[in-house]
C-alpha cells in the first residue's frame, strides 16, 4: 500500500473516530459513509485476497464485519444511527488496514 493510500485511510478513520460532541453535520457523515465505504472495499478485496490460511483471526473477522455493516447499513434512522454506522465502519477498516499492514510483503 502506498502512503497516500495509507494517508487517505487514516484521514477517514480519524475524521469518524472523533467524539461526539465533535460529530459534523447530516451532510459531511452521509460523505465520509461513501468515503469509507470507496476505500474499504478496495482494502477489503485486497485482505481478502489473502490465503485463508495465513489470515489471523481478527482479520477473517474485520472481513466478516465489514460485509455485514456494508450490505445491512445503519440499524435506526436519523443522523445518529448514521453517525454510528461510520463510526462501525471507521473501527473495521482499522482493523483491516492494520492486516494488510502486517501481511509478509509476498503476500500482498
Amino acid at each position: 500500500m502506498d502512503p497516500s493510500e495509507t494517508q487517505t485511510i487514516e484521514d477517514l478513520i480519524g475524521r469518524a473516530i472523533v467524539p461526539y460532541s465533535e460529530r459534523p453535520d447530516a451532510e459531511a457523515v452521509a460523505r465520509l459513509i461513501d468515503d469509507l465505504i470507496s476505500q474499504g472495499q478496495v482494502l477489503h478485496a485486497r485482505v481478502a485476497a489473502t490465503a485463508g490460511g495465513r489470515r489471523t483471526e481478527r482479520t477473517g473477522a474485520a472481513l466478516a464485519e465489514w460485509s455485514y455493516f456494508v450490505d445491512a447499513g445503519p440499524t435506526g434512522r436519523g443522523d445518529h444511527a448514521n453517525w454510528n454506522q461510520a463510526r462501525a465502519l471507521a473501527r473495521i477498516l482499522r482493523n483491516l488496514h492494520s492486516a494488510r499492514a502486517e501481511q509478509p510483503s509476498g503476500a500482498r
